[in-house]
């Protein structure tokens, strides 16, 4: 399935999920194996649960093929077929270009209830959401220098290794070792780290932007989190980090990226609308999410990775 599939399934399953009683399952990608461990199908969102003391599993199927038009009656047929053949008491078929007339008729007729899901626009939400543009703070540094120290109770060759395993350092080597994690790091994320764990060293810079040279010294006095480098002797325990430099704040404002409107195609009732921003953090996408449920004017709002088409 193309990444605009997925899409849809992840805009379609965080509504529901919003939609929905405690208590429901709403289970994504269900795949399906007979006895013998074969798959025989995937269900794009399977929800299934109790109603007082009545057992329900219902089926949303979603399709999203811009360049084959509107869904046609032959999808439907294959929806009557899988809700008999896995006995699902409610089939729902969405789709993103709407359903061919045939199909529309003959999906009410079996008793499949048809929704769509269509771009929208700015204006048609300008009643309940004000912003066009969010505005992202993003926190940076420039290391110039920084001077590692260990405990000076450490014996003489010690110290000496240290100094000689840092002499030749090139700067993006990662030779500060997390004790915690295990992880590795150069000496600039070290110092972007402790920077934010300062916040308020940023806060003149924000919200004009801009930049300052700063000195900052870090202690590392716990036994469970520091920094270790690795010697000829060893590793040595680093137990403070002076860092000189500069520490940044760069002003991004993000247009809104998509507007979704997801509809009750038999009877055109509005379920929800999903306003969505875009934008990366730490080298990965993530997306900015308010749902608006029409029957409510309630607005939840949530953060996610991004799926990124194709």
């Amino acid at each position: 399935m193309s990444n605009s599939g997925k899409l849809l399934e992840s805009f379609v399953e965080q509504i529901e999920k919003i939609l929905l009683p405690q208590g429901i399952t709403v289970s994504p990608n269900e795949k399906i194996y007979n006895d013998d461990g074969v798959q025989i199908a995937e269900f794009d969102i399977e929800i299934e649960g109790k109603i007082g003391t009545t057992h329900f599993k219902w089926l949303i199927e979603c399709r999203d093929r811009p360049s084959e038009g509107p869904a046609p009656g032959s999808w439907i047929e294959q929806l009557v077929g899988r809700r008999e053949r896995f006995n699902f008491n409610k089939v729902i078929a969405v789709s993103t270009t709407g359903f061919a007339e045939g199909a529309k008729q003959y999906a009410n007729h079996a008793g499949i209830e048809t929704r769509v899901v269509t771009d929208s626009d700015v204006s048609q939400i300008r009643d309940w959401f004000l912003l066009e543009n969010l505005i992202v703070f993003r926190r940076g540094v420039v290391l110039v220098h920084a001077t590692l120290l260990m405990d000076e109770k450490e014996p003489k060759d010690r110290q000496d290794a240290l100094k000689n395993s840092l002499g030749a350092v090139a700067a993006e080597e990662k030779i500060l070792q997390s004790s915690e994690s295990g992880e590795s790091i150069n000496v600039a994320t070290a110092f972007l780290r402790a920077a934010n764990n300062a916040s308020e060293l940023y806060d003149e810079l924000i919200p004009q932007g801009g930049s300052k040279k700063i000195n900052l010294a870090v202690n590392y006095p716990q036994d469970n989190s520091h920094y270790v480098v690795e010697t000829e002797l060893g590793k040595i325990r680093i137990i403070k980090i002076l860092f000189q430099g500069e520490i940044t704040v760069t002003v991004e404002r993000i247009p809104v990226h998509s507007i979704k409107k997801y509809e009750n195609l038999a009877n055109g009732e509005e379920i929800a609308t999903k306003v969505s921003f875009d934008f990366e953090i730490d080298g990965s996408r993530r997306e900015l999410s308010f749902h608006r449920i029409a029957d409510t004017g309630e607005i939840q709002v949530s953060v996610s990775v991004s799926v990124q088409n194709a």
